[in-house]
């Protein structure tokens, strides 16, 4: 989804093999307004998740001194070498964080609840699900992020991470059950480079690695639970690197791909034999780019251009690991796929604009597109795609009342939805915008 560039100094690429920093906590200044203190409406790029791209960045981060993996051990109880010890919310008799609504009932195939009240604290609807289609979110607040999930008596560590705003690269939930993250602090000098801090729980506590590699704008895992990001370096040309691997064992190759100055799109997905595929948009004339597709499933990276001209492209992988490339082209909104020999071929669809986009395990080509008031879903399993309304939200007095939302598929093909809603919250010193964290999924 369209995603402004969001300019920032050259960036230095250190090395072919990721960097460990074992450091004194770091202060960081924030350097933009909160978004949803701004009330923006804009789309995210990234790694198809929907909704706003402006960074949720942070202030600090405690860095304690890494173990031999490459990673920083912080127990349950998390402690002083973890950050501060910061009271969870309470868990209810059904044993999910009591601030959670029950499921509503089943209503024209689906169902809502909300993750997080109305309210100053904060989440990222981009999520992940595990095998069992239970959610995971992170919340952030003015002293802490912390992960959420749906998933009954599951409760996280701390992260040992402090400051209310940050840039999430991606959250994923391996086979293993085991989560994973990518965090960029927000930052206003990166004279050198961006860090990103790659967070991994597992048996009860969270490792971590700080890696610099640049910013992070795609991220997913492969079969074998092995994460993969896409950073981008250098301010002028957002050259991409391709970092991955496991925590103590990571690699950042240089793809030799630059997005250019004017870019808004990237997006990636990593197939079931581990080979990553990408589109982005890329051209010399701002506003009128062309649709690009990258993969390293040669061994090495190679790129085409799919159109000529197109915005907004999103990918997603069918089980058979055929690349399918969502895109629009003055409010026309295309499905283009690649066959074995390499040739694409592209479908109008019958609805416009654009959206976000899965393909489930059984090959269903799932969409949700942001009507302003309105979040709509439509599969193609469905005569016509035909559409249906998830969240209406025609009375609110916002023209854009969704900040962000993002869109999954469970291992069952149902597919979830996850937003951010805004609302003006009158004060003495004039309005402030409020946010609640709705989820809503398909009936089972």
């Amino acid at each position: 989804m369209d995603c402004p560039v969001l300019s920032f100094p050259r960036l230095v690429l250190l090395a072919a093999v990721a960097l460990v920093c074992a450091c004194e906590p770091i202060s960081l200044s924030p350097v933009a307004v909160d978004p949803a203190d701004a009330g923006s409406g804009l789309d995210d790029g990234g790694d198809g998740s929907g909704g706003n791209p402006e960074p949720d960045g942070g202030e600090e981060l405690g860095a304690p001194d890494a173990g031999p993996d490459g990673g920083i051990p912080m127990p349950e109880d998390a402690g002083a070498d973890a950050g501060p010890s910061i009271p969870r919310p309470p868990l209810d008799d059904g044993g999910v964080d009591a601030r959670m609504t029950e499921w509503s009932d089943c209503e024209e195939g689906w169902q809502s609840r909300t993750v997080l009240p109305m309210g100053s604290d904060r989440g990222y609807p981009r999520f992940a699900l595990d095998a069992d289609g239970e959610a995971y979110f992170v919340e952030y607040t003015g002293d802490v992020l912390r992960v959420v999930t749906t998933k009954p008596w599951r409760v996280f560590a701390d992260m040992g991470v402090v400051g209310k705003q940050w840039w999430l690269g991606g959250i994923r939930v391996d086979a293993s059950g085991d989560l994973h993250l990518a965090l960029n602090p927000r930052f206003d000098d990166l004279v050198a480079v961006v860090p990103t801090d790659f967070l991994h729980h597992t048996e009860g506590r969270w490792e971590r690695a700080r890696l610099l590699s640049g910013w992070v704008r795609a991220f997913d895992l492969d079969a074998s639970g092995r994460f993969h990001a896409l950073t981008l370096v250098d301010a002028v040309k957002h050259r991409i690197n391709h970092v991955h691997g496991r925590l103590g064992d990571v690699s950042v190759i240089d793809t030799g791909i630059e997005l250019g100055a004017n870019f808004t799109n990237l997006s990636m997905r990593v197939d079931a034999q581990g080979k990553v595929h990408v589109t982005y948009e890329h051209g010399a004339d701002a506003g009128r780019p062309g649709i690009y597709y990258a993969t390293n499933a040669s061994g090495t990276w190679v790129k085409e251009q799919v159109v000529a001209e197109g915005a907004y492209p999103v990918i997603a992988v069918s089980p058979a690991g055929v690349p399918h490339i969502l895109w629009t082209k003055v409010g026309v909104l295309s499905l283009s796929t690649r066959s074995v020999e390499g040739e694409w071929s592209t479908t109008v669809l019958p609805f416009s604009g654009n959206g976000e986009l899965r393909i489930s395990s059984s090959g269903v080509v799932h969409v949700l597109r942001n009507l302003g008031k309105q979040l709509e879903y439509r599969d193609n399993a469905q005569a016509g795609w035909a559409a249906k309304t998830v969240v209406d939200r025609e009375t609110s007095p916002l023209g854009l009342p969704f900040f962000d939302w993002a869109l999954e598929v469970d291992a069952q093909g149902r597919a979830h939805v996850m937003y951010s809603e805004l609302a003006e919250d009158p004060t003495g010193d004039g309005v402030r915008m409020l946010r609640r964290i709705g989820y809503s999924r398909q009936c089972q």
